[in-house]
């Protein structure tokens, strides 16, 4: 089985693309990573073969492509991470811990 594609732009310049990698990577999902360098005329000649929009991050996994950082991360929770990416309570915090008392 193929590991899941996703494609990114530079790590320190690109918080959209670090947003889905951050959440692969903190729950141990294996993926291949393909890294653009943004604004490079590499960028522009192979980013239409990875997204239709021409932006990163862009995940593909078989035959689904999902583009946008955040569809990225839902589509992880629903796939790999049963649920355990996104805080189970509605308010409460991502992570898990509790809200703090109301005063």
């Amino acid at each position: 089985m193929r590991l899941p594609v996703l494609v990114i732009g530079n790590k320190n310049y690109s918080s959209w693309s670090l947003r889905p990698w951050l959440l692969l990577s903190h729950f141990g999902v294996a993926f291949e990573e393909v890294r653009l360098s943004l604004d490079t005329p590499q960028f522009a000649a192979e980013v239409g073969r990875h997204s239709p929009t021409g932006k990163v991050p862009a995940l593909h996994d078989g035959d689904v492509h999902v583009w946008d950082s955040l569809a990225i991360c839902e589509y992880a929770n629903e796939r790999w991470l049963d649920g355990q990416g996104w805080p189970r309570e509605r308010g409460a915090p991502a992570g898990g811990a509790p809200p703090p008392p109301s005063q």
